[in-house]
């Protein structure tokens, strides 16, 4: 018998050692299938083996199987694979199962074979000059760190201004909201119903003691993740309070980019390994853990895109398509910077140029996540770009910051200079515990299908009544969202002002820290503090112009300021009216624009204002029931 002809103990891959292309995606697939597969030369295989691959030179791969039996060209690819590969045990299936498939895939082998020269470029182009798998050591340490200290800043954010929010001396007051649902609940489902509605650890107490606990808990649980203690845990528990706050405060913390980071908080947990410790070495990223952030910076770009097209406002005016979004996006927004009114200035060449820009970061590039790593930093960089344009011209608190650590979720080692590579190499390196492999791709599952289908239901491909039984149950932890920035581009900007007056002769106006003023020299600029008081009274302004009448947390607002409520006061200006004890209020309503450049020359102003008298509303509160 010839020994030649005998079986290999273990599969062995024949690829041809003079194609370039073959070479480099042996190497990616020695790196995948590790041991368990043998990689050698047609060159130097037994006849048989020679002749399945064609002669020589070859024209297909050979899989030599342990029980002797030979694979050629696709199949022989995708059967190498199928052990360490859930993909390629799937297209395996399908090539076996369905001659339409087999006979595709390996008409597209041979393509591929017949023209490996171009297909050698090609992966040149995308993959670099190697084309083995990425790995995630670097941004695995950076990332959760990263989503940690956005945590921290939106918790001690948070924590300056949540008495005047929402303690018991604050606008809404946490205590009412939850005893007032307590007595809806006890009535339709109990207990249980409440705390599935409502998730929030502040069901065991709302006082401002209780507040100002769970806040500092979050806020411990944010500086762990930081520093990579406990990760998971740490992301969890930051994961709970947060919710619990916007789960019961939802008038203050009800703003996309609070559910962006509950989400990105939950996947955090799942991304991170299961340790005590993110050491370096040990901070590769579960797969899932990585793809499903990925998922959500798709989410979150391809379906802000998307949403501009359906974006018309009350007028049925839809800027976005238009092309003239931008020329009123910068005075519009509600917290312009000082940036904002020199873009503000730009030609209308210009403005349109940076929409299409726009539109091409947002609904092309984010299918390059998923694409050669290339691409995927080509995606890395554009939206880089533009969260910077974002932050450079506007507030948005810590949004734009919290998309940039999503965003480095994208950079695989590498991307990274030599310096960084080895100095997280030069670590102990770990595999993930044996719990998270087998927890990790069912809790991807149960995100993936509601996550999903907000995605069709954005791209309206989604019947109502497919969304309500799945999306129902899980919507209350604010952790599988929609997202659509900027759909309908406002084309005015309305600006409401609360005056205050003791006489009823004498007003004076109360001063918000951020809200915009017409007599305004400088606009600040303060990322990443979120002053939402400041933020929904940019939303009351529209609700006032568009109804005729203010928000109802308004009244709420003035009933404090009568009673002159420090905690209220707090998140104020000084002076003005905030130094009178109020008999009347009034709201006015006015139009600001930005000044010309001449107009701001000469008056040392942002603004332009333009007053709405049919909007001024003057009125004395009745006493708030004790």
């Amino acid at each position: 018998m010839d020994p030649s002809a005998a079986p290999p103990p273990k599969p062995v891959l024949y690829w041809d050692r003079d194609c370039d292309f073959c070479r480099r995606w042996a190497d990616r697939w020695r790196q995948a299938t590790g041991e368990s597969t043998d990689y050698e030369v047609v060159q130097n295989a037994p006849a048989r083996v020679v002749e399945a691959a064609g002669g020589l030179p070859p024209e297909r791969i050979v899989l030599a199987q342990a029980d002797g039996s030979l694979l050629t060209g696709a199949e022989a690819a995708l059967a190498a694979l199928a052990p360490h590969s859930l993909r390629a045990r799937f297209f395996l299936a399908l090539h076996r199962a369905i001659p339409p498939f087999r006979l595709v895939s390996e008409a597209s082998y041979r393509f591929v074979a017949e023209h490996r020269p171009f297909f050698t470029a090609l992966t040149k182009l995308l993959w670099g000059p190697g084309a083995i798998a990425s790995s995630y050591q670097v941004s695995g340490w950076i990332f959760p760190r990263a989503i940690g200290l956005v945590f921290l800043s939106a918790f001690v954010s948070l924590w300056v201004q949540i008495d005047g929010l929402a303690g018991s001396r604050g606008i809404l007051p946490v205590g009412e909201q939850l005893a007032a649902a307590e007595n809806h609940f006890r009535n339709n489902g109990g207990m249980a119903q409440a705390w599935l509605n409502m998730p929030s650890f502040l069901w065991w107490g709302a006082s401002d003691a209780h507040l100002h606990a769970w806040l500092a808990v979050g806020t411990a649980a944010s500086l762990l993740l930081a520093l990579g203690l406990v990760p998971a845990l740490s992301a969890l528990v930051a994961w709970a309070c947060y919710l619990s706050f916007a789960a019961t405060v939802p008038v203050f913390l009800n703003f996309q980019w609070d559910a962006l980071l509950l989400e990105a908080a939950l996947l955090a947990a799942i991304y991170v390994p299961w340790r005590r410790h993110l050491a370096r070495g040990s901070s590769e990223p579960s797969r899932w853990g990585r793809l499903l952030v990925w998922w959500l910076l798709f989410r979150l770009m391809f379906e802000s895109g998307v949403v501009k097209f359906y974006g018309y406002n009350a007028d049925g005016m839809n800027a976005w398509l238009e092309g003239t979004a931008l020329d009123y996006h910068y005075f519009t927004q509600p917290i312009p910077v000082w940036a904002s009114w020199w873009a503000g200035q730009l030609p209308a060449w210009f403005q349109r140029l940076s929409l299409y820009g726009t539109f091409f970061i947002e609904l092309v590039l984010p299918f390059f996540i998923f694409a050669p790593r290339r691409l995927r930093m080509v995606a890395f960089w554009g939206f880089t770009l533009l969260m910077v344009l974002i932050m450079a011209t506007g507030h948005y608190g810590f949004f734009n910051l919290l998309t940039l650590a999503l965003c480095l979720a994208l950079v695989d080692d590498q991307s990274w200079p030599a310096r960084v590579r080895n100095f997280f190499a030069s670590g102990k390196t770990r595999s993930l515990p044996k719990l998270q492999r087998v927890l990790v791709p069912w809790l991807a599952a149960a995100i993936l299908v509601p996550t999903a289908i907000t995605l069709l239901m954005v791209l309206r491909l989604c019947p109502p009544a497919w969304i309500g039984p799945v999306l129902g149950p899980v919507a209350p932890f604010r952790s599988t969202n929609s997202y659509g920035l900027f759909s309908v581009m406002t084309v005015e900007r309305p600006e409401i002002t609360v005056e205050a007056s003791a006489d009823g002769v004498n007003w004076a106006a109360y001063r918000f820290p951020y809200k915009m003023d017409a007599a305004d020299s400088t606009l600040p600029f303060f990322m990443p503090h979120m002053p939402r008081l400041d933020w929904q009274m940019w939303f009351a302004a529209l609700e006032y112009r568009e109804r005729g009448q203010p928000p109802a947390w308004m009244m709420p607002l003035l009933a404090r300021l009568q009673e002159g409520s420090p905690e209220v006061k707090g998140l104020l200006s000084p002076g003005g009216a905030a130094d009178l004890t109020p008999r009347l209020f009034r709201l006015r309503l006015e139009l600001l624009e930005f000044a010309s450049p001449a107009e701001r020359r000469a008056s040392g102003r942002v603004w332009t204002s333009q007053p709405l008298p049919q909007y001024t509303i003057q009125g004395e509160l009745q006493p708030r029931p004790r």
